[in-house]
C-alpha cells in the first residue's frame, strides 16, 4: 500500500502555504486562493480552506532515509520547534523499528519525520534537504465507529500491521509493514503522543496506491470512491 495523495482542509490557506513551501521548502504544485498543492517526496498533499466553524485536527508522517534520521532532525530544529516527551525530541518505535520526532504545523496539526529503518531506503549523503523526504508514511482517521471503519479499509485490503486485532480506545496502524506506510485509525478524545492536543474527527481524504479515495466527512463516517477525485 501507497499513499499517493491526500486532502487536508485548513482555516488559512495562505498561512499555511508560507510554512510549508517556504519555511519548510516543499515544492508547490499548484494553488488558488482557496487551496494549494505541494509535492512530499513520491507523494501529493492539498490543503484546502474550509469553513471556521468546522473544527479538524491531523497527524501525518513523513518517510526519511533511514539513515538520515539525525541530520532530518537537525534540520527541522532550525526551522520549527521540535516537541518534547518526558524530556526527549525523538522516540525509538521496536514494532516499526523506526525513529520519531514531532512538531506542529501553524493550525496545530502534529507532523511527524520518520525514518524506518527496515523498509526505508537509504540515500548516499550526510547532508538532509526536503527533496530527501520520501513520501507520506502516515495519516489518521479519526472516528467513534473504530469497526465499521476497519471492517471498510480491510474490504480493499488495509488491514491490520502484523494482523492485530483491531481495538476500541487506542490507535490502531493498518498497512503493509514492508511498505512503510500506515493507515492510523483510532478514537476521538485520544492524546496524541508527543503532544498535548487531543484526536479530532476531522474530514479528509486519502487515495490510495492511484487507485481509490478513503473519504471521511466531519462526523466520522468513511466512503471508498473509484477515481481521481483529488486532481482540480
Amino acid at each position: 500500500m501507497k499513499i499517493t495523495k491526500v486532502k487536508l482542509f485548513v482555516h488559512d490557506v495562505q498561512k499555511m502555504q508560507q510554512f510549508y513551501c517556504e519555511q519548510l521548502g516543499f515544492a508547490l504544485v499548484k494553488g488558488a486562493e482557496d487551496y494549494f498543492t505541494i509535492a512530499v517526496g513520491e507523494s501529493e498533499m492539498t490543503f484546502e480552506k474550509i469553513s471556521s466553524r468546522i473544527q479538524k485536527q491531523y497527524h501525518f508522517a513523513l518517510n526519511i532515509p533511514s539513515n538520515l534520521f539525525q541530520q532530518a532532525k537537525l534540520w527541522a530544529k532550525e526551522r520549527v520547534s521540535l516537541l518534547f516527551s518526558e524530556g526527549q525530541d525523538e522516540v525509538y518505535f521496536q514494532f516499526l523499528k523506526a525513529y520519531s520526532c514531532y512538531f506542529y504545523d501553524p493550525e496545530g496539526n502534529i507532523v511527524e519525520f520518520i525514518s524506518r529503518q527496515e523498509v526505508n531506503e537509504k540515500y548516499h549523503t550526510t547532508i538532509f534537504s526536503i527533496e530527501h523526504v520520501l513520501h507520506i508514511a502516515e495519516i489518521n482517521l479519526t472516528t467513534d465507529d473504530i469497526p465499521a471503519v476497519a471492517k471498510k479499509l480491510n474490504e480493499y485490503g488495509i488491514k491490520p500491521i502484523n494482523s492485530n486485532d483491531i481495538q476500541q480506545d487506542t490507535l490502531n496502524f493498518l498497512g503493509n509493514y514492508e511498505d512503510g506506510a500506515n493507515i492510523l485509525v483510532g478514537p476521538s478524545d485520544r492524546l496524541w503522543y508527543f503532544s498535548d492536543k487531543k484526536a479530532r474527527i476531522s474530514p479528509i481524504c486519502i487515495e490510495i496506491n492511484e487507485t481509490f479515495q478513503l473519504i471521511m466527512n466531519e462526523k466520522g463516517h468513511l466512503t471508498v470512491a473509484q477515481g481521481d477525485i483529488l486532481n482540480r
